[in-house]
């Protein structure tokens, strides 16, 4: 007794169900990756800004270097690569674990969000000292008016280098997601308060939010609304200016929430 096969036609039309299906699912499980990374980047920078707030509780109220080289700053939060090796992922690490933050965290990873891949590929942007090394690791960076530029001043701050000046600090943001294409995130994150402009790009890695550590000690995850500011983070554009009928809101709250003791004159 014959058994009957399929037809040709049945099994096209099989198939475009399938695909049909997949064009369906794919980007759903874009999302869903999307917000599984979130939540560990949400976890890592809980982490981070809790260590900053015992930092500060075991150095009579002084504020960590927000600067990314030891030999600049002897506080500073984490090192810069070795020239001689800056893609070495060994001396990344060796960088984050040097650090004056790394025993209040004791893990590298918690200095990486999953969804930051440049440390897979080769920067985009040139340098004479390193040429076209390797990403960076690291994904986070202190923010300039958290002792991340000099006391006597830069970038139309002064900035905080102890507790003591800082008012509500639950409100005020101390860690960014950067995704510097020159390397390892260099210095600290800075914007132009007084004038009322970015300065530095950041990173959108988690579906047009980026997560946000603070003061307090916590971390939460921020909404951009505005399409220059995503476009900002995709190409990683400085001092970035506003689209004709934007109203600057992403812009006004990074600038509301940034801290620092005072403005230059």
């Amino acid at each position: 007794m014959r058994t009957r096969a399929f037809t040709l036609i049945e099994l096209l039309v099989v198939i475009a169900i399938i695909a049909i299906l997949l064009s369906i699912l794919i980007p759903a499980l874009e999302i869903a990756k999307e917000q599984a990374t979130g939540a560990i980047c949400l976890s890592n920078l809980n982490g981070l800004s809790k260590a900053w707030t015992l930092y500060v509780e075991d150095n009579n109220s002084k504020i960590v270097s927000g600067w990314t080289d030891l030999q600049a700053d002897p506080y500073s939060w984490v090192d810069w690569p070795d020239g001689n090796k800056p893609s070495e992922m060994k001396e990344k690490e060796r960088a984050i674990r040097v650090g004056k933050l790394f025993p209040y965290v004791e893990s590298v990873k918690a200095y990486h969000c999953p969804g930051d891949k440049r440390y897979l590929v080769a920067c985009t942007q040139y340098t004479p000292e390193y040429g076209l090394e390797m990403g960076g690791y690291r994904s986070y960076s202190i923010v300039g008016g958290m002792k991340g530029v000099a006391e006597t001043g830069g970038w139309q701050i002064i900035p905080h280098v102890t507790m003591a000046t800082l008012k509500s600090p639950g409100d005020k943001y101390v860690f960014v997601e950067e995704a510097d294409g020159r390397g390892d995130n260099a210095g600290s994150w800075v914007i132009n308060p007084r004038s009322h402009e970015w300065v530095d790009p950041f990173a959108i890695w988690h579906n047009e939010r980026s997560t946000l550590g603070y003061g307090d000690g916590h971390a939460e995850k921020h909404n951009w609304v505005e399409q220059s500011t995503i476009d900002m983070s995709e190409k990683q554009t400085f001092y970035q200016k506003l689209y004709s009928g934007e109203k600057g809101e992403d812009l006004d709250y990074m600038i509301r929430a940034y801290p620092y003791a005072r403005l230059l004159p």
